[in-house]
């Protein structure tokens, strides 16, 4: 039991001392969209790539740029994060609503977008992500579900892109992201090849799109 106790303590220790010495330096690079291997070669001290991964994605998502759920399921809800260890004081976070708040329900207007013309997707995504904010605006993402053609779908991104993508520790399931700026591009630039096809959520004019795979 004492070793269990020493191991919690070690861990928590460790983890406000990396906190302290980069976890705000991480977390404010990550906001400005930088990759993951951007950021290892920006800190101040040496931080393994796979530390920092998971220190952005777990930023990410407390920041509601990334989403597990649906999008809308958190709209009235009060969500908190909480840091719990399991025995060998490895650290875990766990997404909780708040007692005597409830999600709040979207009537989606469903629509499907069909266009063949050069440009239009990424015009169609500027300008509701203008109508909506970035807050209001995700994106499916399907990374994580290990698909051959999806992990070949990386091949058509700029190095940029790519990297971004690589950063984040996808869940085996579909995941939710922002309409940032970047999302934006490298979205259209895999709808633009033919390596697409998902949903977009709007939630100020709700507005559910369906994007099927352009031929």
């Amino acid at each position: 039991m004492r070793g269990e106790n020493n191991n919690f303590f070690n861990s928590a220790l460790s983890d406000f001392a990396y906190d302290i010495a980069c976890g705000a330096q991480i977390r404010h690079l990550a906001d400005l969209g930088h990759p993951v291997s951007q950021i290892v070669n920006e800190l101040d001290v040496t931080v393994p790539y796979g530390r920092v991964q998971q220190t952005v994605t777990e930023h990410l998502c407390k920041m509601g740029v990334l989403l597990l759920d649906r999008p809308g399921s958190e709209n009235s809800a009060k969500v908190k994060f909480i840091r719990e260890y399991d025995s060998y004081g490895r650290p875990s976070f766990r997404q909780i609503v708040e007692e005597g708040t409830e999600a709040a329900v979207i009537s989606w207007q469903e629509r499907i977008f069909q266009s063949s013309l050069t440009g239009e997707f990424f015009r169609f995504l500027n300008d509701k992500t203008t109508e909506n904010g970035e807050d209001c605006s995700y994106i499916s993402c399907d990374f994580g579900l290990g698909k051959q053609e999806v992990q070949q779908s990386l091949d058509v991104l700029e190095r940029q892109q790519r990297a971004y993508i690589e950063g984040i520790l996808w869940e085996k399931s579909r995941m939710y992201h922002q309409l940032t700026p970047l999302i934006r591009s490298l979205m259209s630039r895999l709808y633009e090849s033919g390596c697409y096809e998902g949903e977009c959520y709007f939630k100020k004019t709700r507005e559910h799109v369906v994007f099927p795979r352009r031929s």
